[in-house]
C-alpha cells in the first residue's frame, strides 16, 4: 500500500478516536457555603449535553449533609442524596444542555459545606462551555383570581335583524299527461305524477321558505283556453294584487296560478263542456284533496314540504284523455344583518395580575 494513503488513514483514524475521547476536567466551582439552621440553598451552573459533573462535598466540621441536590432546571431532581456524611467522585451525566442547580438544605445548627464540582465534557467540542448562569426577566402568564363579587355593567352583544323579504314565484311542474281509456290493451286507466316542493333552507344571513303553493288541473282544449285568459285577466288587474304586481308576475304565462298561491285571489271560471278527470292529490298515503271534474285549482297552505303525487283516473271507457298540471310554489326569502347592542347583566368581576419573573438563562458559548 502507498506509504502517502497509510499516513492519512492513520491520522484519520487518529482524528476520529481524538473526537470521540471526552474531554479534560474543567473547575465549575471550589467554595465554602455557609447555611443557618432552617435555611436552604441554592448555586445555578450552566453545563453542556453529556457533560459528566464530578461532585465533592462535606460539612467541615463532620456534620452530616442533612439533603443535596442536583436538579435539572425547574424541577428534574437528577441527583439526590439525604443524611450522608460525604459526597466523593459522584459523577452524574446531564442530558441535555441547559440549567442545572445544586440545591442544599438544613433544619437545625449552622453548618459550612465545602463544595468541589468539575466537568468532564463528552467532547473537546464543548470544552470551553460557559457555565455561567444570567437571570432575565420575563412576564409571566396573565391569570384572573374570581372573587366572590358581581357588577351590573353594560354587555355588548350581537343579533340578527330582519332587513328585507323578497317573495319569488317558482314554476315547478307544467306538463300534459295523457290518461287511457278503459278499453286500452294493458287496462290502466290511472296515471301518477310526482312533484317535490324545494326544501326550506337557512344561511347565515338569509333564509328560504315556502309559504304556499297552487296547482291546476284542467282537461282538454277548452280548460286550456280557460287558462290562458285567466293569465290575460290577471295581467290587467290593477289592485288586486298589489305584491304580485311588483314582482311583474302577473303579466307571465303563470300570472293567475301565481295569483292564486300568492294571496288565494282566482281568475279562473270552468270551462263551459269538457271530459272529466278524476283525481287524488296525496302526500305519502295521506289524502290532502279529490274530485272529479273538467277543471280543479286549489291553494295549499298546510303541507308544504316534500313530495306531492297527484293520481289521475279516467273513467271513459272509449276515448283517452290529455290532463293538463301545472304547479307553482311561493317562496318567502328574508335577508338578516348583525346588529350590535347593549344589555345590563351581572357579570362576576376578576383580578387581572402581570407577574414579572426573574428566570435562569444558560449563557453557553467559550469561556472568556
Amino acid at each position: 500500500m502507498n506509504k502517502s494513503i497509510l499516513f492519512s488513514l492513520f491520522t484519520l483514524l487518529g482524528g476520529l478516536s481524538l473526537w470521540g475521547q471526552p474531554g479534560s476536567p474543567v473547575e465549575v466551582c471550589d467554595l465554602t457555603l455557609p447555611l443557618d439552621g432552617k435555611e436552604n440553598k441554592e448555586l445555578y451552573f450552566g453545563f453542556a449535553a453529556g457533560d459528566k459533573v464530578m461532585i465533592n462535598c462535606r460539612e467541615i466540621n463532620g456534620e452530616s449533609i442533612e439533603s443535596f441536590e442536583l436538579i435539572q432546571y425547574p424541577d428534574q431532581v437528577r441527583y439526590q442524596v439525604l443524611a450522608t456524611t460525604e459526597i466523593k467522585d459522584k459523577a452524574v451525566v446531564v442530558p441535555q444542555t441547559g440549567v442545572y442547580l445544586i440545591r442544599l438544605q438544613n433544619s437545625k445548627g449552622k453548618k459550612q459545606y465545602a463544595i468541589h464540582l468539575q466537568r468532564i465534557p463528552l467532547s473537546p467540542k464543548t470544552q470551553s462551555f460557559n457555565t455561567a448562569v444570567r437571570w432575565e426577566e420575563r412576564t409571566d402568564t396573565l391569570y384572573h383570581k374570581p372573587t366572590a363579587r358581581v357588577e351590573t355593567k353594560l354587555v355588548k352583544l350581537t343579533r340578527q335583524v330582519l332587513e328585507r323579504t323578497d317573495t319569488a314565484v317558482i314554476n315547478l311542474l307544467d306538463k300534459k299527461e295523457r290518461v287511457h281509456s278503459r278499453a286500452n290493451w294493458s287496462n290502466e286507466t290511472t296515471s301518477k305524477v310526482q312533484v317535490k316542493l324545494p326544501d326550506n333552507t337557512r344561511e347565515a344571513d338569509r333564509t328560504t321558505e315556502i309559504v304556499s303553493w297552487a296547482y291546476w288541473i284542467g282537461v282538454g282544449s277548452d280548460a286550456e283556453k280557460g287558462y290562458q285568459e285567466a293569465n290575460r285577466l290577471a295581467g290587467l288587474a290593477k289592485s288586486a294584487m298589489g305584491a304580485a304586481k311588483t314582482l311583474g308576475v302577473l303579466a307571465g304565462p303563470y300570472g293567475a296560478l301565481a295569483s292564486l298561491a300568492l294571496e288565494g285571489v282566482s281568475f279562473f271560471t270552468p270551462p263551459p263542456k269538457g271530459d272529466n278527470v278524476k283525481y287524488r292529490l296525496l302526500k305519502g298515503e295521506k289524502v290532502l284533496d279529490q274530485g272529479d271534474g273538467p277543471l280543479v285549482y286549489a291553494r295549499q297552505l298546510e303541507a308544504k314540504q316534500g313530495t306531492f303525487t297527484f293520481e289521475f283516473t279516467n273513467d271513459n271507457y272509449v276515448e283517452a284523455i290529455d290532463v293538463g298540471l301545472r304547479v307553482v310554489a311561493v317562496a318567502a326569502i328574508r335577508y338578516y344583518r348583525n346588529e350590535d347592542y347593549y344589555e345590563q347583566r351581572e357579570v362576576p368581576v376578576f383580578d387581572t395580575r402581570v407577574q414579572i419573573i426573574r428566570v435562569p438563562v444558560v449563557t453557553g458559548g467559550p469561556t472568556n
